[in-house]
């Protein structure tokens, strides 16, 4: 089977550590290219369409990002291995290694060439599969973790990443909730604060605050991209906070977003605050 695997790149620190760990994989049959500085809805838009222009030449697609560092030099093999053993699967999702919240996550995608994306809307999940859930393998065990995610991250890629997923949380503009989302990454944000408190990791306080300012209000998702200076004036009043500082502030940060709430209510309550503004009613997830 002959690999295409595509990488998407913006400021993640991770970069070349990423590419050395494509590089070194004993399964040779594949070809990398890379995405550079490109908004993310754009940059997945022609992530896709390229797989699916390469669909007569190569027989898997994998995505690699750019702050995915994979450890284990016979990845590759071990995927085309699963491929060919189990001709159902259309979507292998391997769990990755999350620095921030030092737990495995979803994950690393690799895709049969007979999978096929339509242009949408989309601008969260924009790696949602297409097709149906029968056609999909979860791997938080036999392959895992695929790689370390946000191996050595960046101050502002820190508080970025925090943003993102803050976002994916109360999801604003969305006609229809990802319910099962929402609470994913709102535990990957509760065990990321625990994680710094174990660590005083100021790479850990910053992602946290993003988030936080998320549920304060104020941040919405085409903010994400990079070509968008929001963020990186948002994040300049915070960058040279000392660990003990940046916790403080996250704590009184978090009170406007209902942090003196028991964490799933806060999450529901959350979540139903920002449906509220795109419907113009309040309605808790059930």
């Amino acid at each position: 089977m002959k690999i295409l695997v595509g990488t998407l790149y913006t400021i993640e620190n991770e970069f070349e550590q990423c590419l050395a760990g494509i590089r070194q994989q004993t399964y040779t049959n594949f070809e990398n290219f890379v995405l550079k500085n490109l908004p993310n809805k754009e940059a997945h838009e022609r992530l896709y369409q390229t797989f699916m222009e390469g669909a007569d030449e190569f027989d898997l697609f994998m995505k690699v990002d750019a702050d995915m560092v994979i450890e284990n030099k016979h990845l590759f093999a071990r995927i085309v291995d699963k491929f060919n053993m189990t001709a159902w699967l259309k979507d292998l999702i391997i769990a990755v290694h999350d620095f921030f919240s030092d737990q495995l996550i979803w994950g690393m995608h690799t895709y049969r060439n007979t999978v096929r994306w339509s242009r949408n809307e989309e601008h969260l999940f924009v790696d949602d599969y297409p097709g149906k859930h029968d056609e999909v393998i979860l791997d938080d065990s036999e392959l895992a973790p695929a790689a370390v995610h946000c191996k050595d991250p960046s101050p502002f890629q820190s508080f970025h990443y925090g943003v993102h997923r803050g976002l994916k949380v109360i999801q604003p503009g969305r006609a229809e909730l990802h319910v099962q989302a929402s609470r994913d990454h709102w535990e990957n944000l509760q065990k990321t604060w625990l994680n710094f408190l174990r660590t005083n990791d100021r790479r850990i306080a910053f992602a946290t605050l993003g988030a936080e300012l998320v549920f304060k209000g104020g941040i919405q998702p085409h903010h994400l991209d990079y070509t968008n200076p929001y963020l990186v004036n948002l994040f300049r009043r915070y960058e040279r906070l000392s660990s003990a500082q940046l916790k403080q502030k996250i704590k009184r940060i978090s009170l406007a977003g209902f942090a003196f709430l028991p964490s799933e209510l806060r999450r529901r309550v959350l979540l139903a605050v920002s449906k509220s503004k795109t419907r113009g009613t309040l309605l808790f997830d059930s």
